[in-house]
């Protein structure tokens, strides 16, 4: 018999970006996290941000490659492994939307249903480097 793994919940959620200070700042500025820690080895910077329980590790590497332009897009990410997006919740997805229009932040998806029948909701953005942010209103 196997044992089952007594998991407590998601820690956190890592991402490599070009530019740790201003993925930090855009965090922040925009999603209202903050800064908890920050720490590094040769060649690369890293950060724990934090809004509540969501902790984000934003790493900052010399040797990384870029993002690929498939990796940007809802459509064509699904066809590439891995994790694709990070996805937060929201208690009002349409004010949420507005207020980042508002903000000037790059709506990729606009809100629409979750087709499960839920009547749960989402809408994708684009963070300061490109990645892909869902926006999510359960149902």
């Amino acid at each position: 018999m196997t044992q089952t793994i007594a998991l407590t919940g998601l820690h956190h959620v890592g991402a490599t970006v070009r530019d740790l200070d201003a993925s930090i700042a855009w965090y922040r500025n925009t999603l209202g996290f903050e800064l908890l820690s920050t720490y590094g080895w040769p060649g690369v910077r890293a950060a724990f941000i934090g809004r509540g329980d969501i902790r984000i590790e934003l790493f900052q590497n010399e040797a990384a490659t870029p993002m690929s332009e498939d990796r940007r897009r809802p459509d064509t990410n699904l066809k590439i492994g891995g994790i694709g997006h990070l996805a937060l919740a929201v208690a009002d997805l349409e004010a949420a939307v507005a207020e980042l229009r508002r903000r000037k932040v790059e709506i990729v998806a606009p809100p629409r249903d979750v087709p499960d029948g839920s009547e749960s909701r989402f809408a994708f953005i684009h963070d300061n480097e490109g990645m892909l942010v869902e926006l999510f209103q359960p149902g």
